[in-house]
């Protein structure tokens, strides 16, 4: 029993932690992959800024550039003369709509610089992008590098990737449909971007320790800022690609493991281990606290029981005397004596009646502390129904219960007389308190094989459905008027099942019209078996 409710304490308490273990690192996982996200976002913002930044560069180096290529008369040595003068342009062309060079010129000497600018841009040539360019308006058409270009705008981006990496070609066309661009250096707007980024030693108390580097298509680094100092293997926590022209270059965040997001996510796994730390305490002390009560409760009751079946024994001695002396009253009366009989008699039934309840509450007691142990000896079962319907003949006549009885059961077997006494004494008793305004009792009994089934009936109130099985639990008594008046301890009708389960069978109330009706059911085998030993 104390193991039992051990191991019920142990699950009542640890169902719930492992409940609110599973719901919080649900929850807090959750919290941790939202705080990462967020996380991702922030770095990723500030890749945004970082190439919006770059963009606006760009886009005010384009109106420079729109300035530059307007202004430039189309004629060979103005057009030379620009490209010496401005370190930006590295080289510049001019084509017919038609796609048709006419700088560098077609014909005539070149320079060096002329001639390095054609050999870089022959595949460009050979494919006719700068062609394209001065088709149809409205139509467009897809670089090798994947930028769009718009047929119908006057102005743009051109990239291409040869040899050591990026080129990058500014064009705008002019009024007279002519296609003027230059090559644009680029060194030089890459230092002109890095002059737009932020200074090397960047520390931003917002974010955690973090770098940003700008890498180009080979993943070589271009320029990088910030106070953290990645390993040569890490990988960047986000990235972010620039916008055309420079597609292929990238913005990349890179930052220490021990950011605010893995921080918070310990701190939610911290709390968690805090609450159910509480909770565990708590819990433990509520089962620590019902644990000592029950202990408490069981030492008591154990020595409520104790002290009953010291004082049963103590009454055992002199009600056995009382008898004895009551019998031998009885044979020693004159027959002409009624009144003296009538006395002797009402002595022995209250006696008999004494000393089964002394009988419940020791058995009732030994169940309690042990188990019961049946003695089966040879005899007949309807010599023992017999004996117990004589020991209530005088005062089921007097209360005018007539008794019926139909035996089947004479043969000889192994049983417990005494146990059988008890069991038959309880149900008798039982119609003795509560059937009397039936004023009848059935008593049969039968055999098959090694089972002896015996049928107390009456014709008493009965027993409400809904209190069936209660009438066999311990100390339950109906609570109407078949037991208003009636003395009893409720404990009768539990010894019984008890002791008829300890005896291989088992005691059920059965479904009748009228009345009470219980089936007794023993195991009793035959007499050449050796079935001593205990249930």
């Amino acid at each position: 029993m104390r193991l039992k409710l051990a191991l019920i304490l142990l699950v009542i308490v640890l169902t719930p932690l492992a409940l609110l273990a599973w719901l919080g690192f649900r929850v807090a996982r959750i919290e941790k992959e939202a705080v990462q996200h967020r996380f991702h976002q922030l770095l990723l913002g500030k890749l945004r800024e970082t190439r919006s930044v770059i963009s606006d560069h760009l886009m005010q180096k384009e109106r420079e550039h729109l300035k530059i290529l307007r202004a430039v008369p189309i004629e060979t040595t103005a057009l030379r003369d620009l490209v010496r003068s401005r370190p930006l342009v590295r080289q510049i062309f001019v084509a017919q709509d038609d796609g048709i060079r006419i700088h560098p010129p077609l014909e005539g000497p070149l320079t060096a610089s002329e001639k390095e600018f054609l050999r870089r841009t022959s595949e460009v040539w050979k494919k006719g992008a700068l062609a394209e360019l001065s088709g149809p308006p409205g139509e467009t058409t897809k670089s090798e590098d994947g930028s769009l270009f718009n047929r119908s705008s006057h102005h743009g981006w051109y990239s291409w990737y040869w040899d050591s990496g990026l080129h990058l070609i500014f064009w705008w066309r002019s009024p007279a449909k002519q296609i003027i661009g230059f090559e644009v250096d680029r060194a030089r707007i890459l230092a002109d971007i890095i002059g737009a980024l932020p200074d090397t030693d960047l520390f931003e108390p917002s974010l955690p320790d973090g770098r940003i580097a700008l890498t180009d298509s080979t993943k070589g680094t271009l320029y990088q800022w910030g106070s953290y100092q990645p390993e040569k293997s890490e990988a960047p926590r986000v990235s972010l690609g620039l916008d055309s022209p420079l597609k292929a270059w990238n913005l990349s965040f890179y930052t220490s493991g021990a950011g605010f997001s893995e921080d918070i996510g310990r701190g939610a796994f911290l709390n968690l281990l805090f609450v159910l730390v509480a909770v565990g305490i708590a819990l433990g002390g509520l089962a620590t606290y019902f644990w000592r009560e029950h202990s408490r409760e069981m030492r008591e009751a154990e020595q409520r029981v104790n002290f009953v079946n010291q004082v049963s024994h103590e009454l055992k001695t002199p009600l056995t005397n009382i008898r004895l002396y009551a019998e031998l009253l009885e044979d020693s009366l004159p027959e002409d004596d009624p009144r003296g009989e009538r006395y002797i008699e009402v002595i022995l039934s209250e006696s008999q009646r004494l000393s089964r309840l002394i009988g419940n509450i020791l058995s009732f007691g030994r169940k309690q502390k042990e188990k019961v142990r049946v003695q089966k000896s040879p005899g007949s079962v309807d010599v023992s129904i017999r004996s117990m319907l004589d020991l209530f003949c005088p005062s089921l006549d007097e209360k005018g219960i007539r008794v019926t009885t139909a035996y089947g059961a004479d043969a000889e077997v192994r049983f417990d007389p005494d146990v059988l006494q008890q069991i038959l004494g309880n149900l008798i008793s039982n119609v003795e308190k509560y059937a009397t305004e039936g004023k009848l009792m059935e008593v049969t009994s039968n055999q098959e094989a090694d089972r002896t089934t015996i049928t107390v009936s009456d014709r008493g109130p009965g027993i409400p459905l809904r209190q069936r099985e209660k009438i066999f639990q311990p100390f339950y008594r109906l609570s109407n008027r078949t037991s208003d008046g009636v003395a009893g301890t409720g404990i009768g009708l539990s010894i019984a099942k008890d002791l008829a389960q300890i005896h291989g069978g088992d005691l059920v109330l059965l479904r009748t019209l009228q009345g009470a009706s219980f089936q007794l059911t023993l195991h009793t085998p035959g007499k050449n078996r050796n079935d001593s030993a205990d249930s």
